[in-house]
């Protein structure tokens, strides 16, 4: 019979994704509306790189495996703040949990969660070993992948366990800590709500939006510089569509977490003296700056001088505007409107540098 707390962590573990599947339908109807054919490439490609290179020398293979396996055990790092929440970690603390216990619970949950990651390799091993290209070697290929299926697991189960240790607070906590406990704010009003309420929170305990944010522009600050740069044809046309995606995806992403924020802010500022109505535009309407830098790196770099380049940043402005502006959105309504943004922008971007 399995020990209570295992049985705890697999139904918490379960209770996670299914919050993430719900959570992620609607991104994850534009992701597949978008980039259909290129996830189904990328699911018949998922095998080949344990495959592949497992013929090489076993010096070289061997630091390859490891990489690529530590490599898929990236979504379980995203992941985790989900899979075991900061007040289930405080509340397990203090509870007498055998460390064989706590490591077997680890190391069960790490497996659940790379179910779908094991039939993935299984349906892409088949897809390459019926192919039989010239560099497989079908009596290597196969435990290689499986090796590198292993060490995904192991790292999984490293990255949970270190999880369920607890938060350790850091330098930075203490210095966000500091900040709101009350350093004093130069600056106008409206921007010290914000700051309070929109920002601070979105960089705070668990709360990923800030990371998510900034990895967005990240991507497609980098994907904006190498399609400008990047010579018409297959190539560019990719680039294109990561960067129009990006873009849209960016400024979908920021309105919909400022609405959040708002849900939970509204029955709070009901009893506050302050124009409520101001400081939501404000919020709203600040979740476009990373839009707005990623247009102006546009524009510097010369789309405003074709004549697809004018109609692209007028797209490009208006899209974004139109999700934060109107007021409520009906969820197939805004992914109707973000996956038309993007086929667009993509359409209008590949006559450019034609």
């Amino acid at each position: 019979m399995a020990h209570a707390y295992v049985t705890f962590r697999i139904r918490l573990a379960r209770h996670a994704l299914a919050d993430f599947i719900a959570s992620f339908k609607s991104s994850g109807e534009i992701v597949v509306l978008v980039f259909g054919q290129v996830l189904i490439g990328l699911f018949a490609l998922i095998a080949m790189p344990p495959m592949a290179a497992s013929a090489l020398p076993f010096y070289q293979s061997i630091p390859l495996l490891l990489a690529h396996g530590m490599a898929m055990s990236l979504p379980l790092f995203l992941l985790r703040r989900r899979v075991l929440p900061r007040d289930v970690v405080l509340a397990m603390h203090p509870l007498p949990i055998p460390p064989r216990i706590a490591l077997a619970a680890d190391a069960l949950v790490a497996g659940i969660l790379a179910g779908p990651l094991a039939l993935a390799y299984i349906v892409s091993a088949a897809i390459w070993m019926s192919q039989g290209p010239e560099w497989l070697q079908a009596d290597r290929a196969l435990p290689a992948t499986v090796f590198s299926f292993l060490v995904t697991c192991g790292c999984s189960s490293a990255i949970l366990h270190l999880r369920a240790r607890g938060p350790r607070p850091g330098p930075r906590l203490r210095r966000l800590t500091t900040l709101a406990l009350g350093e004093p704010w130069r600056g106008p009003r409206i921007a010290y709500l914000w700051h309070r309420l929109f920002w601070l929170p979105f960089w705070r305990g668990d709360n990923v939006i800030g990371h998510q944010q900034s990895a967005l522009l990240l991507g497609a600050i980098a994907s904006a510089v190498a399609w400008t740069m990047a010579p018409a044809g297959i190539m560019g046309g990719v680039l294109d569509l990561t960067a129009s995606a990006s873009l849209i995806l960016l400024a979908d992403r920021g309105d919909k977490a400022v609405r959040e924020q708002l849900g939970v802010l509204r029955p709070i500022m009901a009893a506050w003296p302050l124009q409520r109505r101001a400081l939501e535009m404000c919020a709203r309407a600040f979740s476009l700056a990373p839009v707005a830098l990623l247009l102006a790196l546009l524009f510097g770099a010369g789309l405003w001088q074709h004549t697809a380049g004018h109609v692209y940043l007028t797209l490009a402005m208006l899209a974004p505007v139109l999700l934060v502006a109107i007021p409520r959105f009906n969820p197939r309504a805004r992914v109707g409107l973000v996956v038309a943004s993007i086929v667009i922008l993509t359409a209008v971007g590949s006559e450019i540098w034609n």
